[in-house]
């Protein structure tokens, strides 16, 4: 059964990864190291598949491995985090979604994603 969690948790964060790597304002690389730990306890052959792909495997399977990530990165990981956080708060209207009859606002769940992210980031070595 925790295999198909961690299954699960892993296919929706992995969406959210690549979603982020096609919207600008949205980070993709954290969602993706996030997507590969489910994967890694779940599902070696997709786990493989993030951490050998050719734009974002190293980054993703250094992280993941030994916990990892320069500096220099997490620096502008936070700050691009932030920023497109920030943006997408004053730009976007306000937008209420329900999901199992309850009712989330887009911009607060935005606030929760990139606070998750950031943690990540934080809580790395480089």
């Amino acid at each position: 059964m925790k295999k198909i969690i961690y299954f699960a948790l892993g296919v929706f964060f992995f969406g959210l990864g690549i979603f982020g790597y096609y919207m600008p304002l949205f980070p993709g690389t954290v969602f993706l190291i996030i997507a590969a730990y489910f994967f890694m306890n779940s599902s070696e052959k997709f786990y493989s598949k993030i951490t050998n792909n050719r734009f974002y495997g190293n980054s993703v399977k250094v992280y993941i491995e030994q916990n990892k990530i320069p500096l220099k990165a997490k620096i502008i990981i936070l700050i691009s985090i932030w920023i497109a956080t920030s943006l997408s708060i004053f730009i976007t209207p306000k937008m209420n979604f329900d999901i199992f009859g309850t009712i989330f606002n887009f911009k607060i769940v935005l606030v929760v994603l990139s606070l998750i992210g950031s943690f990540f980031v934080l809580k790395s070595k480089h």
